[in-house]
């Protein structure tokens, strides 16, 4: 039925018209392009315009550095107290923004020689002021020749540089393949471990391991080849010792054991004699009463 209404010219004419659906990536992609342009244009008419000899300063640029990276409650009289400690300090400038007032982050330090200002160019930088690390710097403005500040795309930072940003899926996708090296690092780690046990027990034969050493016979507890015959030894010298301290009542206990049941036979009888005859009782009780007291 098109062609009722329309004829093949009109519909390739309109079809060429025809514009398909951006989709959310390939908006924000198209977005941040433009903005790059915008910026990159805006730049370059500000670097044409740029002109440092219209700006006049009743400073000396060789006894004024420059202060970084400040922090937007270090005010004036703070930065003067500090840098004092290189010398004199002459002027002390800090940039406010012209619409908000509030502090850049960054000023100016005018000393009275020029000596004081190379001082604190060489020991102030990094130096901890309410909390943050200065950047001490010469003034390149006027002492650096085609020097460029940093609203026309010139200075030293790093933030002008183009660096390409990741999504939350690219940065996701970076975990992940750092997540499966590590894994993959950590296997291949294992198996070079069990190749070299393999190795290690191909090359002894595969013959199981030793049995321990027995535990030594000369008494005492068990704590390894040399530890259990010191300890045995040390114990048996020492019970000789106490024996022969105690006049030899181990060599009487080894004693055979007729000649001991013929001693205590006849202590038995002597001490039933004495309690018998004290108490009044046989002798049985009183030989029970000298083993006790034995």
């Amino acid at each position: 039925y098109k062609s009722l209404f329309e004829t093949k010219e009109e519909q390739d004419a309109n079809f060429a018209q025809f514009k398909p659906i951006e989709q959310r990536k390939e908006r924000r992609a198209r977005i941040a392009e433009e903005r790059k342009e915008r910026a990159a244009t805006e730049l370059e008419a500000k670097a044409l315009e740029w002109d440092p000899s219209k700006y006049t300063f009743e400073t000396d640029s060789y006894k004024t550095a420059f202060i970084g990276r400040l922090s937007y409650l270090t005010d004036e009289h703070k930065l003067k107290r500090e840098m004092e400690q290189y010398g004199p300090v002459k002027n002390v400038a800090l940039v406010y923004d012209k619409n908000t007032g509030k502090p850049r982050g960054y000023g100016f330090v005018e000393f009275e020689h020029e000596r004081d200002m190379k001082t604190a160019y060489k020991h102030a930088d990094g130096r901890k002021i309410d909390g943050r690390r200065i950047l001490v710097d010469v003034e390149r403005g006027r002492t650096v020749k085609d020097w460029k500040p940093r609203r026309v795309g010139g200075g030293l930072g790093s933030s002008r540089k183009l660096r390409p940003k990741k999504t939350k899926q690219e940065k996701a996708e970076a975990r992940r393949a750092a997540a499966l090296a590590a894994a993959r690092e950590k296997a291949a780690a294992n198996a070079r471990r069990d190749d070299v046990r393999t190795n290690r027990d191909s090359r002894g034969g595969g013959a199981p391991a030793p049995p321990p050493p027995p535990p030594p016979s000369g008494g005492g507890d068990y704590r390894g080849d040399h530890h259990g015959d010191r300890s045995g030894g040390d114990r048996d010298r020492g019970s000789s010792r106490r024996d022969e301290e105690r006049g030899g009542d181990r060599r009487r206990d080894e004693a055979p054991r007729e000649d001991r049941h013929r001693s205590r036979s006849a202590a038995d009888d002597r001490g039933g004699d004495r309690y018998s005859s004290s108490r009044g009782g046989d002798d049985r009780r009183g030989s029970r009463y000298d083993d006790y007291r034995r």
